[in-house]
Formats: C-alpha cells, structure tokens, sequence
C-alpha cells in the first residue's frame, strides 16, 4: 500500500516538471534549411536581368559629322543620341539632313506667324474682333478659319512646287543664289549652313514652347514676355 501511494506522488510530481524539448522538423523548416544553404550563385541566376539601353551618343565634343554634313558642334559634337545617322544609308542621310533644314526654315516662320499678329491684334489693326476675345494666334483656329486655310492652301503649294522642281537629297535649295546671297567662299558657306541648321533647331524648340505657354495660361505670346520684363510696349 506505501508502495502504491508512493509511485502515485512521483508520477503526479513529474507532471510539473519541464519537459525536455526535442527539435522537431517539418516541411516548413525543410524548406528554410535548403534556401540557407542553396549558393549564392543560383540566386544571381534567377534574378532578372535588366536591360541595358545605349545610345550612339559621341566619345567627345570633337565627334565628327558623316562625309557631306555639317553640324558637328561642342560640347556635343554631332549630335544622334538615337543612333538615325549610323543606321541610315547615304540617299536616307541626305533626306533626314533635307527634313530637318525644312522643318527649321518652317518653324522660324510659325515663330514670327505668333508674334506678328498678336502684335496686330494688341494694336487692333483689323478691328476688335481679330483673335478674339484672347488675343492669342490660337485663336485663329477659331476666329479666323479663312485666312488659316489660306494660309496652309499657300504652304500647300509651295511645297508641291518645291518637290516637283527638286530632286533628292536637293530638296533644301531654296534657289535664291542668283540674289547674291551664297559667301564666295566654301568655308563661309559652311558657316552659313550651320547658322542655318542652328536657327532652325532654336525655332522649333521656341515655336513648341510659344504654343504650350498659350495653352497653359491662356495670354499671347507678348503679353507673357510684358509680364517678364523681356519687353515693353
């Protein structure tokens, strides 16, 4: 009977001691131990790899133009982040060279097409209804419908004219020699050509932000250059 009472104490004082803890393992913990112990090697492998973008920029600002081109300038040098002129053949070069000149020749003119009627509807030269009621050259999209159709049906012509009469990779003569106006020199008439090709570049840049100030404050042209301080009239 002592006996009996006494294996019953030690068991119920064993229920309250600690309990020895075995590490147990699971799928879960599987799992961890191998990604710990995969190589860092495999883990560059599956990472993506990111694409790499290179432009055809130049090595220095003394990079040259293709044979027949001008407008290699520093700090740039000739300028083709995108790569047009090393892919291009020499008939697709000479008409990029011929688009751009156009597109400039074009753009100096819509910079002065903003400016001078704006000027004409500050002064009211054609009365109080002209590019009403803002004053802005866009508005002659809605005021004035006639005189741009005129006006694009002239560009219009001209231009049909211009590619009827020239040929490729001569489409920029303008045939205006014979005024006296070519330098008698070749190096002067390079200059000539880069001042060209550089007013040209400055107008189209100019001429795009012309029509987004307009469209972002809704005032013309020069009455955004009054309120700068640039001019005064």
């Amino acid at each position: 009977m002592k006996l009996a009472i006494l294996s019953t104490l030690l068991a119920g004082t064993a229920a309250f001691a600690p309990a020895q803890t075995t590490p147990s393992t699971t799928a879960l913990s599987a799992t961890r131990a191998v990604s710990k112990a995969a190589p860092k090697k495999a883990a560059a492998k599956e990472a993506p790899k990111k694409k790499k973008i290179s432009f055809n920029l130049p090595k220095s600002s003394g990079a040259e133009a293709p044979p027949g081109l001008v407008g290699a300038l520093p700090p740039v040098g000739f300028f083709d982040p995108a790569g047009f002129a090393a892919k291009a053949s020499p008939e697709e070069l000479a008409r990029y060279r011929d688009v751009e000149i156009m597109h400039g020749r074009f753009a100096q003119l819509a910079v002065l097409g903003f400016i001078i009627p704006e000027k004409c509807a500050y002064d009211g030269s054609f009365g109080d209804d002209f590019l009403a009621p803002t004053g802005r050259a866009l508005e002659a999209i809605n005021t004035d419908p006639i005189w741009l159709a005129l006006t694009l049906g002239v560009i219009s012509v001209l231009e049909t004219l211009r590619l009827l009469e020239t040929e490729p990779g001569n489409r920029a003569d303008a045939r205006i020699e014979a005024l006296g106006w070519r330098p008698k020199t070749e190096s002067e008439f390079v200059n000539y050509q880069v001042r060209e090709l550089q007013q040209g570049r400055l107008a189209m840049l100019a001429f795009a932000g012309e029509v987004a100030q307009e469209l972002v404050n809704e005032k013309p042209l020069l009455v955004n250059l009054q309120d700068s301080g640039f001019v005064s009239f």
